[in-house]
């Protein structure tokens, strides 16, 4: 896989990792204060949600990894000589 599928793929992944955690975050803080709802129910979700966002960072710090060397790549490519 070259570096710009990698950054797009790995780009995706990230936002839609970080939107979903921060949407968990958030229900499980609404199921903690206004449902009064069972620990175990707004704890996991609350879990599941951090656990989103930090593999979402992580994935974005892949993409902006990929993407740097994707264009390391195409100005090497273009000088012809490692810039």
């Amino acid at each position: 896989m070259n570096y710009m599928k990698k950054w797009k793929l790995f780009s995706i992944i990230a936002v839609t990792l970080v939107g979903l955690g921060i949407n968990l975050v958030a229900e499980a803080t609404l199921m903690k204060g206004v449902y009064d709802s069972h620990i175990a129910l707004w704890f996991w979700t609350g879990l599941f949600g951090i656990i989103a966002i930090n593999a979402g960072l992580s994935f974005m710090g892949e993409a902006v990894k990929s993407r740097i060397y994707a264009e390391l790549k195409q100005k090497e490519d273009s000088n012809g000589r490692m810039v």
